[in-house]
């Protein structure tokens, strides 16, 4: 089938790969550069810690994050550039005043998640796995399933990868306007209009898909909206952390993923803000002040960048395949674009299948019961 990607962030690339991997012809159309770096999966740290985030996501999200831990190492090895791939599980730590809030989520993981091994650590327990931080904590807990995957080294990976394909990719091309029923994709690039006709519309865009169905009554994509977040990449040569950490506060929790060579990504806030500026200074203070509890080495980082990105959100936080005639969405990912990543291409690609062969059955597409997906034909 002929098949139009609009946007290529994440989930534009990866559903792309699969598609053409499965003999489809396909387009790719987006307003940023091939190296993605306006997309929402560039400002991101690539955790792939479902146990992690399941005191506040829904037991679905969670679900879908271990059944993709599963599946990214096998389409990592797929690629011919390297991506930078660690399953060496992450350790949750708090300080001694926040000790509470750590033993109701601690207390949250054992009651709903028994079956997945956990392992609570005193200081000795914390100095053994992480041997600069034992001095700065007295409880933790190690979750030795839990990886992180280099985001950014993915990107450039996917991105040669489609290229080696022969994919059409039109970078830097503004859509202006899709039509479900007839399949045509309109776009501006370089000041000239140009349109194009799909027999399938993938709309991979995020935030920005709410652009050209704003206005419209019946919008399935009307509860679409942007939720800030913020992140630090420091270079701290002096600081030796060798897997996730994930500070368990009140008000918030920040995590610490080490790269390579020195680099560490810190992050994130999560503000109910579309605003698209820089960073702010509240949380500049909170983020770093937080990261230097954790390591006082942080004091010495250089701050080698700061990004803040919308990450698409609906109502309910909940991903969603919403299908449209020839126009299927894929969107809402939140924030856990990279921890449910393989599960949502999974389900664009069988989504698709079913479509090209006229014997669309929901119900039976794998892994239906972590998302939803809407019918508005």
């Amino acid at each position: 089938m002929n098949i139009v990607i609009v946007g290529a962030g994440l989930m534009g690339r990866l559903v792309a790969l699969d598609l053409h991997r499965k003999g489809h012809q396909i387009t790719l159309l987006d307003r940023d550069t091939k190296q993605g770096k306006q997309s929402s999966a560039y400002a991101a740290a690539g955790l792939l810690t479902p146990l992690g985030e399941a005191f506040k996501a829904e037991p679905n999200i969670v679900a879908m994050g271990l059944a993709a831990l599963q599946k990214w190492p096998a389409l990592v090895a797929s690629l011919d550039e390297p991506v930078f791939f660690q399953q060496q599980g992450a350790l949750m730590v708090c300080h001694e005043q926040d000790k509470g809030d750590f033993l109701r989520q601690q207390r949250y993981l054992q009651q709903h998640y028994a079956e997945h091994p956990m392992h609570t650590l005193d200081r000795a327990g914390i100095e053994a796995l992480e041997p600069e931080l034992g001095r700065s904590f007295n409880l933790g807990l190690y979750l030795p399933e839990e990886g992180q995957i280099g985001n950014r080294r993915l990107l450039i990976a996917l991105q040669k990868q489609l290229q080696r394909y022969g994919i059409n990719w039109l970078e830097q091309s503004d859509v202006t306007s899709l039509c479900a029923k007839s399949g045509q994709v309109s776009y501006q690039r370089q000041e000239q209009q140009y349109s194009i006709t799909a027999d399938i519309i993938i709309d991979c865009r995020g935030v920005n898909a709410a652009e050209t169905h704003n206005g419209l009554a019946n919008s399935s994509l009307s509860t679409l909206r942007g939720v800030r977040g913020e992140l630090f990449q420091l270079f701290a040569p002096e600081v030796n952390i060798s897997r996730p950490i994930r500070l368990m506060h009140p008000r918030y929790q920040l995590y610490i993923a080490p790269k390579s060579k020195g680099f560490y990504v810190v992050g994130a806030t999560e503000i109910e803000s579309e605003d698209k500026g820089p960073m702010t200074v509240r949380s500049a203070l909170e983020l770093l002040s937080a990261a230097y509890s954790v390591h006082p080495g942080f004091a010495e980082a250089q701050i080698r960048q700061h990004v803040s990105a919308l990450r698409p959100a609906f109502q309910d936080n909940q991903p969603k395949l919403i299908r449209n005639n020839k126009l299927i969405h894929v969107n809402g990912l939140f924030r856990h674009g990279f921890l449910i990543a393989p599960i949502i291409m999974e389900q664009t690609t069988a989504l698709v299948e079913a479509m090209a062969t006229s014997q669309i059955s929901l119900a039976t597409l794998p892994h239906n019961q972590f998302i939803q997906v809407q019918d508005c034909d």
